[in-house]
């Protein structure tokens, strides 16, 4: 009779269990960091998406005006706030009430949106205080006057994230050419 134990009865050895760790281990890490990228891509996609809809809202806003109206007269910066050619946008969302608030050479204008469509909109209401799911966004505009050629306007918007722990951050731009 033999007092050695066959091959199959002896179980994992430590290097066997360490092993199966470390695989296991790698396998938990990459599935974090795999989560991890996707929060942050879907937080960057939606404040990118609401740059796009801020830009091209402006650029309505813009579009409606007569070529000789004060409010499209040729200047501004997308380097720099200029005096009536940026403003401030907040928006928020809150039990299905989206709150947007712009803010123009210090005059404020709420606009509160409920979930069955009704707007109300409030001049001179300041700035809400900021909630957890507010995103304020820097919106400035230039107007340049025959360009590309004689006789046409070229409007660019730049829409730019403030606040935002997201790198690079979140900027978005649009022009439009009109006569």
């Amino acid at each position: 009779m033999s007092l050695r134990k066959s091959r199959k009865d002896t179980g994992f050895t430590l290097i066997e269990t360490m092993i199966a760790l470390l695989i296991l281990t790698i396998g938990l890490v990459s599935t974090a960091a795999l989560m991890s990228t996707t929060v942050n891509t879907t937080s960057r996609s939606h404040t990118m998406s609401t740059a796009a809809m801020l830009a091209s809202e402006k650029l309505e806003d813009l579009d409606r005006f007569d070529k000789n109206d004060p409010s499209v007269v040729p200047g501004g910066s997308i380097a720099a706030d200029t005096t009536g050619y940026f403003d401030d946008v907040e928006i928020s969302v809150d039990n299905g009430v989206i709150s947007e608030t712009t803010s123009t050479n210090g005059v404020s204008t709420s606009y509160v949106q409920q979930p069955g469509g009704n707007i109300t909109v409030t001049q001179n209401a300041g700035l809400p205080v900021p909630t957890p799911d507010t995103l304020t966004l820097d919106r400035r505009w230039v107007i340049l006057a025959n360009t590309p050629v004689n006789g046409v306007r070229t409007v660019t918007i730049l829409v730019t994230a403030v606040g935002q722990f997201q790198n690079p951050p979140v900027t978005f731009q649009m022009s439009m050419v009109r006569p």
